[in-house]
């Protein structure tokens, strides 16, 4: 969380960053910018989705691919339905870490 809410308030700066590029038209600043947001983005993507497809690969030992990639397109979902089934239900044999 505390890594999350770091990248985006420094793409927050970038993205205020980026308007004053545009209305004084300034691209190589744009182009920058641009770059910079879309690696924070990327960086948040990593730290979201390798933990669901981890949980989801070892959970699931008879098809990883497919649990691999719903939990890549959906990961946070797939993480909140595993945290509920696991800890909140506490479903016999579910899921062994």
């Amino acid at each position: 969380m505390f890594i999350s809410t770091n990248i985006l308030l420094l793409n927050n700066k970038r993205i205020n960053e980026n308007f004053k590029n545009i209305i004084s038209l300034n691209t190589s600043g744009i182009i920058a910018n641009n770059t910079y947001i879309m690696t924070y983005l990327t960086i948040i993507l990593l730290f979201t989705t390798i933990p669901a497809v981890l949980v989801a690969t070892n959970c699931n030992p008879h098809n990883p691919i497919l649990y691999g990639i719903i939990a890549f397109i959906f990961s946070d979902v797939y993480l909140l339905q595993w945290s509920i089934k696991k800890f909140i239900f506490k479903f016999n044999n579910y899921c062994k870490l």
